[in-house]
């Protein structure tokens, strides 16, 4: 998603950075709330005023050779990543493993092995802003995942891993596996070392957590080239002999990955996408969907923060309010981002107390070094909603989808209800340089920061990021045959424990503590004479 950056006229506040600031937010709804769009990208422009004079456009290094574009885009990241000692990343250690990828990809102008090794690198960097993007992956992406065995696997809070799916009329399936046989080993490995060395490089939404790297290798783990061969360890019933099954990739149109989906709530083939944009077509062509739940709770998915999602998500909320509805869902576990404001606003609709939001910053190419530009708060609405609240999230609630369970996670609001946490990418992303073949970056250049100063949500260096659950929904053989069949077993728990309140109480939601973390959207910046593109996670 692209937006314009812009700022106006700072209230007062008494934030920790307000003489620095381009800009002070005091109530992040009142921009929205006034419908003025113009206005506001005025407001956004002027909070970059305190760097104007120093940004530059990012390089085009496209007509470079292909090992001289890497070399620079290392140093241009090196320079200007606001994540390198949070997440303890090495750039020369990185440019040493990749470049001689690169330059042998170049000698033999193999296109597919160029783009391959650009998105290895990249998901070396445990960081869901940091991106290569390209509208062609010159066949790298089927090569590499475009087999299927038939079958996919998940592991239980137990430890067990479990095969989830069979494929009908599969070899798998007519080697007698089934729902619930647990694998032991694959291709010699056992299962964890196996699934620790599945590369997971083709997501459409880059993971940033050890939470979710590992969905996902899990995921990825049942795909490989047509025609691999793979030997897959089946426990056998107990008192019998385990039993090895060999079983020869196939060409599938990724259906193990749509099977596999069921965290987001529905089936949706996400192995065929190339990006989240292609991702979030599939799913709606709406950034707002309502409906009505059982009992008149109310439901509401919300998929990105763009400025015209604020009146339809505020429409919807005070329709369950005029409806008296007993609860409300926010379902936010495809979220792919956009404007942090718009994400501390919609918190103003359920809070009951003022909550910090953030101070934003970015690298100042003038000083080399961070400047914060910008000071948000939520606000509680005078005409909020006081009932029951679940948030539902997941490993593709990124950048700004991750605002509103960070403003729950601290001010102690409702639910956060998944199977995982959010994705755990949170800075402020711009795009980078332009690369030989189109190939376009994104990365981070600025942090989001709590009141203290502290980076707030994003991973760190031991993959610990992201808003956890505080109903965490049990990974087991009931939930996730229930799931397999179709149920949103998620949803379920959110609607099972809005129940509980009402139970308990007629008056509040249940206040239940949490760990906070970490979000992801490109904001195109029409910066006066320099046009340099910026985004929000």
């Amino acid at each position: 998603m692209l937006l314009l950056l812009f700022s106006a006229m700072p209230p007062a506040s008494a934030g920790l950075y307000t003489d620095a600031c381009g800009m002070i937010w005091a109530d992040a709804s009142v921009p929205f709330e006034r419908d003025n769009e113009t206005a506001y990208n005025e407001e956004l422009m002027t909070s970059y005023a305190p760097i104007m004079a120093n940004l530059t456009e990012a390089p085009d290094l496209s007509n470079m050779t292909w090992n001289d574009a890497f070399r620079e885009t290392c140093a241009y990241m090196k320079e200007r990543y606001a994540f390198t000692e949070w997440r303890g990343v090495d750039w020369d250690a990185l440019y040493a493993t990749y470049a001689p990828k690169i330059a042998q990809a170049e000698e033999n102008r193999d296109s597919a092995a160029y783009y391959r090794t650009l998105r290895e690198f990249v998901y070396a960097i445990p960081d869901g802003h940091v991106l290569v993007l390209s509208p062609d992956d010159f066949g790298a992406k089927h090569a590499d995942i475009g087999g299927g065995y038939g079958l996919a696997v998940a592991r239980l809070d137990s430890g067990e891993v479990i095969v989830t799916y069979v494929a009908n009329g599969s070899d798998a399936e007519r080697a007698g596996i089934r729902f619930g046989d647990e694998v032991i080993s694959w291709n010699g490995r056992p299962i964890e070392d196996a699934i620790d060395a599945t590369e997971i490089i083709w997501t459409p939404v880059k993971p940033s957590t050890a939470e979710g790297i590992f969905l996902h290798k899990l995921r990825f783990l049942a795909r490989a080239p047509v025609g691999t061969p793979a030997d897959i360890g089946i426990a056998g019933p107990e008192d019998s002999i385990p039993r090895t099954i060999n079983l020869t990739a196939t060409d599938d149109g990724y259906e193990t990955l749509a099977r596999t989906s069921i965290f987001l709530g529905r089936e949706v083939n996400d192995g065929a996408a190339g990006s989240s944009a292609e991702l979030r077509a599939m799913l709606t062509n709406e950034t707002v969907t309502t409906r009505t739940l059982p009992e008149g709770i109310a439901y509401i998915a919300v998929y990105e923060e763009s400025y015209d999602v604020y009146q339809p998500f505020k429409a919807a909320v005070k329709d369950a309010i005029a409806d008296g509805a007993p609860g409300i869902v926010v379902d936010l576990r495809f979220n792919r981002g956009g404007d942090d404001n718009l994400a501390a606003a919609y918190g103003g609709w359920f809070v009951d107390r003022p909550v910090f939001y953030e101070y934003g910053t970015t690298y100042d190419p003038g000083t080399g070094k961070p400047a914060v530009l910008w000071e948000s708060w939520t606000q509680p609405r005078p005409d909020r909603y006081e009932g029951p609240v679940a948030l539902l999230v997941s490993p593709y609630t990124i950048s700004s989808g991750e605002g509103l369970p960070k403003v729950f996670a601290e001010s102690g609001t409702g639910a956060i209800v998944s199977w995982y946490g959010t994705n755990g990418a949170f800075g402020m992303e711009s795009l980078g340089p332009v690369l030989p073949l189109g190939v376009m970056t994104a990365f981070p250049t600025g942090a989001s920061l709590d009141e203290n100063g502290r980076i707030q949500v994003d991973s760190n260096a031991s993959m610990v990021g992201g808003v956890a659950p505080t109903v965490r929904v049990p990974l087991d053989r009931d939930t996730l045959a229930r799931a397999m069949a179709g149920e949103d077993v998620q949803l379920s728990y959110a609607v099972d424990w809005i129940r509980a309140q009402a139970e308990s109480t007629t008056a509040k939601p249940s206040a239940v503590p949490t760990q906070a973390a970490a979000g992801w959207v490109v904001v195109l910046g029409a910066l006066a004479v320099v046009a340099v593109w910026y985004g929000r996670r």
